[in-house]
This record gives C-alpha cells, sequence and structure tokens, in this order.
C-alpha cells in the first residue's frame, strides 16, 4: 500500500509512505529555495515520487495533515513576511478584534489589508480564485481541502487527518518504542481547535486521546515574545531560546512574575490566573522596561517550569514513564532536556523536526492505521519501521556532482581530489579547516544532521567568529551543536538514563571533559549541548569521518551546523553546494567522491 501524504503550510512537507515504512520526505523551500514555503509541494511530491521510484498512478492513497487550513496564510504567502507584516497583523487585526473593540470581530481580514500580497497562484489549477469573495472562506477553504486534493492529483482516495492526533503518531512511530504503553504529550501554538493533548499508545500502538485543551497558550506566547523582541514570528523563536540562559533572574523577576500571573497548571489541566486579552500588546505594556535578555530569561523558564509540572502530573496520573512529545513547542530542546531530567521519566523520544512539517509522516501512518482498521485488519505498531535516521531526502545525482567539478576545474584557484580519505579529510578538520559536507540523501526537518552540513573543529572557539563571518551570519548569542559519537556520550554529556538523541531535540548538559572538547559547539552560557547522538547505522559514511577525526585528535565530536547562506533553506543539489561554497568563505566543500578545496592541500 503506498500513501503520499501532504502539509501544506509552513513549511510545506511532503512524505510517501509505502508498505510499513516511510521511505521519502522533504519540504517544498528545499526546490523553490524560498524558507519555509507554504505554496502547494507540486516539487517536493515529485521528488519523493522519484526517490521511491513511483508515479502519482501507483499512489493507493493521499494524507492531508490537519482539518483545518488557513486560507489566508496560504494566499498571503505568509512565508515571505518580514517582521514589520507581523506587526501590521498585530496593530490592524488583533488589536482592533481583540483589544479595542472589546471581542468584536473586525470586519477588515487578512486578505483586505494585505491585498498587495494575495497570490491565488500558490495552488494549482485556479483552485484558490473561488474563495477569495467569500465572507465564510476560511471555513469553506478548510472543508473544501480534500475536494481540492482530489482534484488536483488525480486520486479521489483523499483523507484529512486530524492535527494532534498527527504529532502524537510521528513522534511515538519515530521511536523505537514498542510492545507497551507509552504516554504521548503534543503542545504547540494551535492546530483543528487545540494546543495540547495527553494520550496512550497501548501495546500494539492503538492510540486514544486522553485530554485536550485550547487553553494552552504557551505556544503562542512564545511565538509574540518573538515579534516582541524584534525577531520573526514561526521562524527565530529559538533565537529567543538561546538568547535566555544569558538572562539574569534577580534582573527577569518583573518579567517572571508577569508570566506567572497568567497560566498555571491545575492536575493535567491548564487554566488561568489572569487571561491577557491578546498575545502582543498585553504582555507589550506591561514589560516596558525589562531588558531583551531578562524578557528571553524569563519567558523560556516560564515555560519549562509550566511544561515541566504538566508531564510530572500526567505521569504520576496514568502512571507511565516513557513519554513521547511532538508539536511546534517540542522544539524547544530546554525544555526538552530539562523534562528528560525529571525522576519520574524513565525513557524519552523526541522526532526529529517535531513542529508541523512532520505532520506529513504522521498523517501517513495514521491514514494507513484507518485504512487497515476499515478492512477490519488487526493494527500493529510492530508492523511500522522506526526512524532511525533522517536521511529521507533526495540523494545525489552523480551525473550533478560530475557537473560541478567540471566547473570546479575552470577556476584556477580551486583545487580537487578524488575520491579523498576520511583520514585525509579529517586532517584538514583537524587543522582548522571549515568543511561543507553534501553527500548521500538530503535530511528532513530543519536541522542538518551531516549529509548538508558544515563541520569543523569543535574544540577551536575561533572558528565560530569564522564560520559565522564566511557564512552563517548568526546571532552572537548563538551556539552552533556537535555531533556526538556514540561511545563518546557518557565522557561528553549526562546522560544517565542514556536517552537517545539522533535528530538533535534534546538539550543536554555537558561534563567538562565535554565542554573542554566541544566548547565551539556548546552554549557559553550554560554549557548545554543539542547534540546529534551518531550511530554507526545511523550513517556509516559520517561515523567514519568523525571516528577518524576521534584518531587523529581525541576527540569524539565535531562541529556541525547547516550548510546553507543566511535566510536560506539548506542546501539540496551539488549546483546549490558549489554555489554557496562561491559565495562564502568555506575552506572546502565535500561530496561522496570529489573534495573541492580553495588551497591546495595533500590528501
Amino acid at each position: 500500500m503506498n500513501i503520499l501524504s501532504i502539509y501544506i503550510n509552513m513549511p510545506s512537507t511532503v512524505a510517501l509512505f509505502s508498505d510499513g515504512k516511510i521511505i521519502a520526505a522533504t519540504h517544498e523551500e528545499r526546490f523553490s529555495r524560498k524558507k519555509n514555503d507554504n505554496r502547494y509541494p507540486k516539487q517536493a511530491i515529485q521528488s519523493c515520487l522519484d526517490e521511491a521510484g513511483m508515479t502519482l498512478e501507483m499512489i493507493d492513497h493521499i494524507a492531508i495533515a490537519s482539518n483545518i487550513s488557513s486560507y489566508s496564510q496560504i494566499v498571503l504567502k505568509q512565508y515571505e513576511w518580514s517582521i514589520a507584516d507581523y506587526l501590521t497583523e498585530q496593530y490592524e487585526i488583533w488589536k482592533p478584534y481583540l483589544i479595542d473593540n472589546c471581542g468584536v470581530i473586525n470586519s477588515n481580514s487578512e486578505a483586505e489589508i494585505f491585498e498587495d500580497k494575495i497570490d491565488l497562484t500558490v495552488y494549482p489549477s485556479n483552485s484558490l480564485k473561488q474563495y477569495l469573495t467569500l465572507d465564510n472562506r476560511e471555513k469553506m477553504f478548510s472543508s473544501d481541502r480534500t475536494k481540492i486534493i482530489s482534484k488536483i492529483i488525480g486520486n479521489d482516495k483523499v483523507k484529512a487527518i486530524e492535527h494532534h492526533r498527527a504529532h502524537a503518531a510521528y513522534s511515538y512511530y519515530a521511536s523505537s518504542f514498542r510492545n507497551e504503553k507509552i504516554l504521548s504529550f503534543t503542545i504547540d501554538g494551535w492546530g483543528d481547535g487545540k494546543n495540547a493533548t495527553i494520550g496512550i499508545f497501548d501495546e500494539q500502538g492503538k492510540y486514544q486521546e486522553h485530554y485536550s485543551t485550547d487553553q494552552c497558550a504557551i505556544g503562542r506566547i512564545y511565538r509574540y515574545m518573538t515579534l516582541l523582541l524584534g525577531m520573526k514570528p514561526n521562524e527565530h523563536e529559538f533565537k529567543v531560546m538561546g538568547l535566555a540562559p544569558y538572562g539574569k533572574e534577580k534582573y527577569a523577576q518583573k518579567a517572571l512574575d508577569l508570566f506567572r500571573s497568567t497560566l498555571y497548571v491545575d492536575d493535567i489541566e491548564f487554566k488561568w490566573k489572569i487571561k491577557p486579552t491578546d498575545s502582543y500588546f498585553w504582555f507589550k505594556e506591561r514589560l516596558e522596561g525589562v531588558r531583551f535578555d531578562n524578557i528571553a530569561y524569563a519567558l523560556q523558564t516560564w515555560v519549562e517550569e509550566l511544561i515541566l509540572e504538566w508531564i510530572d502530573n500526567a505521569i504520576n496520573k496514568y502512571g507511565i514513564h516513557k513519554i513521547v512529545i511532538s508539536g511546534g513547542v517540542a522544539m524547544n530542546i530546554k525544555a526538552m532536556g530539562k523534562i528528560a531530567e525529571l525522576d519520574c521519566v524513565s525513557d524519552i523520544f523526541i522526532g526529529g523536526s517535531a513542529s508541523d512539517e512532520s505532520l506529513a509522516i504522521g498523517s501517513a501512518i495514521c491514514l494507513a492505521e484507518d485504512i487497515a482498521n476499515t478492512n477490519g485488519e488487526q493494527w500493529n505498531s510492530q508492523n511500522i519501521s522506526s526512524l532511525p535516521n533522517l536521511y529521507l531526502g533526495p540523494d545525489i545525482k552523480s551525473s550533478d556532482e560530475i557537473e560541478v567539478i567540471e566547473l570546479a576545474k575552470d577556476n584556477s584557484s580551486y583545487s580537487i581530489t578524488n575520491s579523498p580519505s576520511d583520514s585525509a579529510v579529517a586532517q584538514l578538520l583537524a587543522e582548522g579547516k571549515v568543511i561543507a559536507r553534501c553527500v548521500g540523501r538530503m535530511e528532513f526537518g530543519q536541522r542538518s544532521l551531516g549529509n548538508r552540513s558544515i563541520l569543523a573543529d569543535p574544540s577551536n572557539l575561533r572558528v565560530k567568529d569564522k564560520i559565522n563571518s564566511m557564512i552563517k551570519s548568526r546571532d552572537f548569542w548563538m551556539p552552533f551543536a556537535p555531533i556526538v559519537l556514540d561511545r563518546y556520550v557518557d565522557r561528553y554529556l549526562i546522560n544517565p538514563k542514556n536517552i537517545e538523541s539522533p535528530h538533535m531535540t534534546i538539550g543536554f548538559n555537558t561534563t567538562q571533559e565535554g565542554f573542554d572538547a566541544m566548547i565551539a559547539a556548546c552554549h557559553p552560557a550554560d554549557k548545554t549541548a543539542r547534540p546529534q547522538i551518531l550511530k554507526e547505522e545511523a550513517n556509516q559514511k559520517l561515523y567514519s569521518l568523525v571516528n577518524e577525526f576521534e584518531k587523529i585528535t581525541g576527540r569524539g565530536a565535531i562541529l556541525n551546523t547547516s550548510f546553507n547562506l543566511h535566510g536560506y533553506p539548506i542546501v539540496n543539489t551539488p549546483q546549490e553546494a558549489f554555489n554557496v561554497f562561491n559565495h562564502s568563505g568555506l575552506d572546502c566543500l565535500l561530496f561522496d567522491n570529489y573534495l573541492i578545496s580553495k588551497d591546495t592541500f595533500d590528501v
């Protein structure tokens, strides 16, 4: 059975499920080169089909993630919005609606306020035009989505999957947890009328939701505090998280008291002490005079307190100590690290990139279960493969690699090495060279996991400034991350429960040895790391490279950051990799079979 699964929003994502396994998953942004592209993912669909060697005629069923989708977000191409656009939304839509008119709906919709941004071609076949003039366009568009997709693709077996059910399924099925009860949490900004759920997967993998709410405003408040701090919502929340450790409690107390005066946890329910009128202006008025880093500190501290209490209470209530978490808030690796430390948690798994892009994967598996139930078949999660790695995107074509090498030969300042050894590449890293790696299949999700990565020696603090000046332009407070060999976990990370984190989803405290060895890949303020814990079976070529680096340096980790120019998606093809290499200060570019260097090295 072949299921094509589609999520259309930021970023639009496609997954392909076949006979119990996710065999491909990728994002439209990887092809359009528009970060967080939320348009209909035509190119991502074709890529997944190509990777599987399939055509649309071979697809049996189609899953659409979420029952409700915003027409305005799609036609206004919200992925292109600037900070100024988000402020306009606050002042011209939410302020009149929530504050000035005391709950009276503003007659001006987003499509009217942002009329100059309307693009009705973001779906094929003129599918969106008929809704533009309808007063109830949001509701009508959501209800018609399955028919729209059915018409575009030419397949009438299309089903929408509930948002939070798909979230829960993703982290559960991405994990190796099977044959026992698992407690599942989802928490995000909003999806299908909810923003937090608790459910249980039984021994066969059947899921039952036990609690849901639309009152958990953590994700939404975090989003608009990102805007308040002058950063872009739906994209830069990780920057706020990275900024938080620089704040100080004594200076953040006013902000911390404010956040604590709002949402609280009662047993497993989220309730309000004081409910703000909105998620931006109410806080803006009351946080005046508090410095930016202390606002970030207070926000992050409050979020951690709430989630920790909620999860601790739920584990005690249901008596299940192995947990999975998904949804946008699960991308907060600092909070996930604090949850992992709870005494009541025996094990935890966070699927890689567990925010909305993963809904395509979760929806595919949920639809497979629904079809099995309809056919009277016994559902068993053991029949669904876990995701020990996320190399689910496009593979490198040898013809593309050769084409780039021919271009490189035209530049006399470049040297080319055929079939460079791992030990030779590792030696360059040990000498302080910064190497971009474009090898094998691309990673799914927001975090590079070695195949489309920039690599460097993590013990060299100067390499951070070097990478930022040559390509990344990251904010000064933002750390990079390490790839850590599995046999070095006990030496470098404080991880007494042996929790798996193969996809950079959990923040760990480091040992003194680990911090010294990975200082350029750790957070300087709190000495934590967001590691990709690498097992050999997950990526043998990458493991071999890091292993050779360890032989030379005695350090079992390397620095890793995504291979992209600032503000652009991660590179996809060899041509894109070469273009970034040409327009940056990167020292070397590594492919499967070639190494391009800007100096001549004896390799």
